[in-house]
């Protein structure tokens, strides 16, 4: 094990054997270590390619941001660095009624042109439209696409940044989210009134991930207007005691007067 190179703040630590046998030693790596407090950024199981010398080390090649280093596990060429992303956005329904929610939906994705190849120059396993995976999640992920090791199950997508262009043209921010381990996220959101929404969903990239953005567009109606319902007055005293005693009174006045002329026809 030696160093091959130091660039950026980065060591770079490689694994090689003078004379290889089979079958290889397992446990070679490739790492880069934090040349400021020594912490391991990440690793991966790489069997470099000696120094003619035959010391400890291997050859890598740095420029423009990329590492360009030969695996004797698998005969591939690796090249490490960042990769090109892409956004996708959606929202349903696309057309609503104010104060009804909409679900905001979309994915995040590496773009990356390459992946792991086969023996014609095929590629198996290609990068572009695989999720996008959260930085500290990367060495595990990478040893799955790549190394065939085991899916780290618990892997974290990117954060996402989502917005909103009112009908008035004020920027509204709808909140942030986490993609997951499959690249898709999702939010609801509310708008505040009535029209037409542009809505906006950020990737602002990462240390292993370019930027990417999208937008998509939603309306959202009035709603029908609703029929007024005819309202009954309040009772006053009046009706509650008044009315009723005085309809009461008639009542009993009708009553006497009938028997009065009853008993008067009944006379000789």
């Amino acid at each position: 094990m030696g160093i091959s190179n130091i660039v950026d703040g980065k060591i770079y630590i490689g694994t090689g054997e003078h004379s290889w046998t089979q079958p290889l030693y397992r446990g070679r790596v490739l790492q880069c270590i934090n040349a400021s407090n020594g912490a391991l950024l990440w690793n991966l199981p790489v069997a470099g390619v000696s120094m003619p010398s035959g010391n400890a080390g291997s050859y890598f090649a740095i420029a423009d941001g990329y590492l360009i280093a030969l695996n004797g596990y698998d005969a591939q060429i690796y090249c490490i660095g960042k990769g090109p992303s892409a956004t996708t956005v959606t929202a349903s329904p696309k057309s609503s009624v104010y104060s009804s929610t909409v679900l905001i939906e979309g994915t995040v994705t590496d773009q990356s042109p390459s992946g792991k190849r086969n023996i014609n120059g095929g590629l198996d396993t290609p990068l572009k439209g695989t999720p996008a995976i959260y930085d500290d999640d990367m060495t595990a992920w990478m040893e799955y696409i790549y190394m065939q090791q085991a899916k780290p199950e618990n892997a974290k997508g990117v954060e996402v940044t989502l917005n909103a262009i009112d009908p008035n043209g004020n920027n509204v921010p709808i909140g942030q989210v986490t993609s997951d381990i499959n690249g898709n996220y999702a939010i609801p959101y509310t708008p505040e009134v009535p029209g037409m929404y542009q809505i906006i969903a950020t990737f602002a990239g990462s240390k292993s991930y370019g930027p990417s953005s999208e937008t998509t567009y939603i309306t959202v109606s009035e709603g029908p207007t609703a029929t007024p319902t005819a309202t009954t007055a309040p009772q006053t005293m009046a009706d509650t005691y008044f009315v009723p005693a005085i309809v009461g009174l008639f009542i009993f006045v009708a009553i006497v007067g009938a028997v009065i002329i009853l008993v008067q026809r009944k006379r000789p």
